[in-house]
């Protein structure tokens, strides 16, 4: 198995939802997927972030809007919102007739073997994708041509190419929090609260936050429980009991 690494740089303009994600500097977006077959793909995404972008991501996501190459795409697009919170959005996207587009899904099931994932992440003006493929075949032509794809405003540098002995996908971004508690645990790692030793203390990121050093402190405990269940609950495949949860 090969793992291809891909980082996509997007300019202002170039694409109404990385102009969301430029805009919007808290949200994150991730996405799993393949091909069905030489002419159909689906994914699943995950979104975090203001409730207020989610909004505009779902309506982004319901439209022909995203723009990655310059050739027009003539493909059937089919989103189905999975789930909704105030900080979250999954949804699954079948896209059909892959023949009449130049994007990664098209020319990846054109050009490479069949049976590849690509997984992406997106934030701020970038969008990293890694494709588990089976061999290294037509990779070198598949790069080429997409580059030549791109529409204004896009480009894409080509990260690595490894053997891959395992395939680590990142779940505890998947776990489910308020939006306060993440905005308050997103901030201080940014400012150094989870460094050896700390960098900021909790009355300091109050200040930068402009909310109560207890508030900061019990969004802080809340956020940090919330990753410790998840991780578990992930790491071992089992859900907590919530009725003894509760107790």
């Amino acid at each position: 198995m090969r793992e291809l690494g891909l980082e996509f740089s997007y300019g202002p303009g170039a694409d109404p939802l990385m102009d969301l994600f430029r805009r919007e500097p808290s949200l994150r977006g991730k996405s799993i997927g393949t091909c069905v077959s030489r002419d159909q793909f689906w994914l699943v995404e995950q979104f975090v972030g203001p409730e207020d972008a989610l909004d505009e991501v779902e309506a982004i996501r319901g439209s022909d809007a995203e723009v990655m190459t310059e050739s027009a795409c003539g493909a059937d697009r089919h989103a189905t919102v999975l789930e909704r919170s105030a900080s979250s959005v999954v949804m699954y996207l079948f896209v059909d007739r892959l023949h009449t587009c130049d994007s990664v899904y098209a020319l990846a099931a054109r050009r490479l073997e069949r049976g590849f994932i690509i997984h992406a992440h997106r934030q701020g003006s970038t969008n990293e994708m890694r494709i588990l493929t089976r061999s290294a075949a037509n990779i070198e032509p598949f790069f080429e041509r997409l580059k030549e794809s791109l529409a204004d405003g896009v480009s894409v540098e080509f990260s690595h190419l490894n053997g891959v002995s395992q395939w680590t996908v990142d779940s505890l971004a998947s776990v489910s929090m308020p939006q306060e508690q993440r905005a308050t645990l997103r901030a201080a790692v940014d400012h150094g609260y989870y460094e050896t030793p700390r960098e900021i203390t909790v009355g300091e990121l109050a200040e930068q936050l402009g909310v109560p050093g207890s508030t900061v402190s019990y969004r802080l405990r809340q956020a940090e429980a919330a990753l410790a269940k998840g991780y578990f609950e992930l790491d071992d495949g089992t859900a907590p009991d919530r009725a003894t949860e509760a107790r």
